[in-house]
């Protein structure tokens, strides 16, 4: 076999192992979170999602999230993406706000879950629950 023909079939090869990667990698949607500092914002440490979606912050009133009412949200391409920023629009109370990972299923690039209606951009099931990660706020 020629260098040339190496050369593609190498590529071939690198190409098809890349593209079942990257399938599995879509496969499973995941939050990762930390504690922080009070501020206007929070960063979600990581965050993998099989479609695009959004990651959406939600206070906590009586030990459980404040839904359909946000207090910020930020777009997530599919994949793994680290240190997502997500502004906070809306204040909260006490020392813990909940990320939770929601699909972009209406108008794309359009946040439409809220008080008005629920009917796009629903939170992403696992296990049979909306998946969560608690965000612990330390002033």
């Amino acid at each position: 076999m020629n260098t040339t023909k190496k050369i593609i079939a190498t590529i071939a090869a690198l190409t098809a192992t890349a593209s079942v990667a990257l399938a599995d990698g879509h496969a499973s949607n995941a939050l990762e979170t930390a504690e922080q500092e009070l501020s206007h914002a929070v960063v979600v440490k990581s965050v993998t999602a099989a479609a695009d979606g959004w990651v959406v912050i939600h206070a906590i009133k009586d030990g459980k999230p404040v839904v359909p009412a946000s207090i910020g949200h930020t777009y997530v391409k599919a994949g793994m993406t680290e240190n997502v920023y997500v502004p906070l629009t809306g204040e909260y109370d006490g020392d813990k706000v909940i990320a939770m990972l929601h699909v972009d299923d209406g108008e794309l690039g359009v946040y439409e879950f809220g008080p008005e209606s629920t009917a796009n951009d629903k939170p992403v099931v696992v296990d049979g629950g909306p998946l969560v990660s608690p965000i612990s706020i330390d002033d």
